[in-house]
């Protein structure tokens, strides 16, 4: 009872204190001008470049996605997920066997700059062809070289590449980068057979074999098209300085502290805008960087943010009601809540070299049988959903058949004595048998979630270690091996069973396949899926690989996401999308300048 009425009073609390303490860093609330009415606000975590090449962090994509504009795009609006032209004018053209694809680019500008010397630049087949080289570049030393390794000609191109990085082994730094910058140049003179301007205007993609994912990669900013006048004019601070035609402009940057965008009036897709009209596009949109999550919500609550990606479980019972409506406190506030299943999955990844789990399918079997998904549901508070597969099930082709080791106390003690650990008893040692987990940082969300993990293995005699890194020696240690147990979340790239079941091909360990897990029928089948132009058999084939990984256990399933979105009120059009990046285009505000 002391519960119930103390959180509303150190909510509000809480509220006036983070409101005093940013009132530097935010637009004053009681005298709002049209330039604020036009601004959005969200928090982000930390961001490090704004370069396409190292675009894999979902918030550097987000942020990418308001300044470039690659060739595709997702449609705002129709479901299932659609794809349209973005920098193309059209979808491309294909050959009948599908290597060939030909597109043909919109008219579009780059925003000014001064690498560009006061012209006004439009962009062209060759600055794609230039940023997708820039993927394979091994001095560049990006994450994008997937996207592209199956252009045909990519991979010569990224070892010559590699050669000229052994050729500056022993200069000085200085020197490195002289020597370097002259002979890239001569580098990227090399004709790349599969990448081809044909003209200004036209692009030419040849790849080596089918790929039925092609398309949907062309929507990532790693394929955004670089002009070469701005990697020569900034060279390594270029990850400070984004040149992009898309519909916002980067205004500034203060690392650790926010971002500001300013809308391109360049960008082509604002011809189609009536800016006099009663719903108007922001004009400016801030990510403020916010790393703790009770700062954010009680910003959003200040009137301080316009956006809350996520509700931290925390905080699940003062804004959700238990039918997963909005709170009667937080509908006053002038809140709208969003509830959809993310593209998201969450697991304890385990390594199947591990001389102890990896040749015992019997006690990797027992490990799932112990998971409680109930009381995983219930700890998540809304937020988390049974997994009977290893992609969420609302992806087209995901199983929904029940899943055979989910869980079952006693099922899992009998696999436990199958896989020769009676009572949990190591028979060599003669003692409880012990695991141990890695989590790549030290929240209290992380530990409490460990310790509820932990419980459920004690309950068939097991020992659970956790073991707490930092995400990068997470990483470490898992490409080289030294982790028995993880815990991992992949986000799905695209709407496609292949973005999650990628995972567990053997030609991608030790990433994304961080469970190092091997078997050749399902190599051989995701190999069929990937360019087969059957879609029964492209369907049979993912079917019979999730079959195979349900069985093997390379993964304990612990859950796919729901995400628990909250948008002020004033934020319209605003649509739930799993591939958010770059959709603050679509968003309207009322416009200020017509008074009621």
């Amino acid at each position: 009872m002391i519960k119930k009425f103390l959180l509303p009073f150190l909510t509000i609390l809480f509220v006036v204190i983070i409101g005093w303490l940013c009132r530097g860093c935010f637009v004053q609330l009681s005298t709002p001008t049209d330039a604020d009415a036009l601004t959005y606000r969200r928090a982000h975590l930390a961001l490090n470049t704004l370069d396409p090449a190292h675009g894999s962090d979902t918030s550097v994509n987000s942020a990418m996605s308001l300044v470039f504009q690659p060739l595709l795009e997702y449609s705002y609006t129709e479901r299932p997920y659609k794809l349209i032209p973005g920098a193309a004018e059209a979808l491309p053209t294909c050959n009948e066997d599908g290597t060939v694809y030909t597109f043909r680019l919109r008219e579009a500008y780059y925003v000014d700059d001064p690498c560009f010397k006061g012209k006004r630049r439009r962009v062209t087949a060759h600055d794609f062809v230039y940023g997708w080289k820039r993927l394979a570049d091994k001095s560049i030393g990006g994450s994008g070289y997937w996207i592209v390794a199956n252009i045909k000609g990519i991979p010569e191109f990224s070892a010559k590449s590699a050669d000229l990085m052994a050729e500056l082994h022993g200069f000085t730094e200085n020197k490195k980068e002289e020597l370097l910058k002259e002979r890239r140049a001569e580098l990227y003179q090399h004709e790349v057979e599969g990448l081809i301007a044909l003209d200004d205007q036209t692009l030419q993609v040849t790849l080596s074999k089918p790929n039925n994912q092609f398309l949907w990669c062309l929507t990532m900013c790693y394929m955004a098209p670089v002009p070469p006048e701005a990697e020569a004019y900034y060279g390594k601070q270029l990850a400070k300085h984004p040149i992009g035609a898309g519909p916002y402009k980067l205004r500034s940057w203060q690392r650790g502290y926010e971002m500001v965008f300013d809308r391109n009036p360049e960008w082509f897709g604002w011809k189609e805008v009536d800016f006099n009209g009663p719903e108007v596009p922001f004009e400016t949109i801030r990510y403020c960087i916010v790393k703790n999550a009770l700062t954010q919500w009680l910003m959003l609550l200040n009137g301080q943010l316009d956006f809350l990606e996520q509700i931290d479980r925390s905080n699940m019972d003062v804004a959700v009601d238990p039918e997963k409506g909005l709170t009667d406190e937080i509908k006053a506030r002038g809140v709208k809540l969003f509830v959809t299943p993310a593209n998201k999955v969450y697991y304890l990844g385990i390594n199947t070299k591990d001389a102890t789990l990896g040749p015992n399918k019997k006690l990797r079997q027992a490990l799932n049988a112990a998971f409680c998904s109930d009381a995983w549901k219930k700890h998540y508070r809304g937020r988390a959903e049974r997994l009977n597969s290893v992609v969420p099930h609302h992806l087209e082709g995901a199983l929904q058949t029940p899943f055979a080791y989910q869980y079952d106390l006693d099922k899992a003690k009998a696999l436990l004595a199958e896989a020769g650990y009676p009572g949990g008893i190591d028979p060599t040692t003669g003692k409880q048998l012990r695991l141990t987990v890695e989590v790549g940082n030290d929240s209290a969300d992380t530990a409490e979630s460990m310790e509820l993990l932990a419980s459920f293995y004690a309950q068939m005699g097991v020992k659970l270690e956790i073991s707490v890194n930092t995400w990068q020696a997470l990483q470490d240690k898992i490409r080289s091996g030294n982790a028995q147990l993880f815990l991992m979340g992949w986000v799905g790239d695209y709407p496609d069973l292949e973005t999650f079941l990628q995972l567990f091909i053997s030609k991608n360990t030790p990433t994304p396949n961080y469970s190092n897990f091997t078997h050749a029928e399902v190599d051989a089948c995701y190999e069929r899926a990937v360019v087969s132009r059957n879609p029964e058999e492209i369907t049979a084939c993912w079917t019979r690989i999730q079959e195979i990984i349900l069985d093997e256990c390379p993964w304990v399933l612990l859950h796919s996401a729901i995400d628990f979105t909250l948008v002020r009120d004033r934020v319209l059009n605003y649509m739930p999308h799993n591939y958010p990046y770059g959709m603050e285009k679509h968003y309207r505000v009322k416009n200020p300048r017509i008074k009621e």
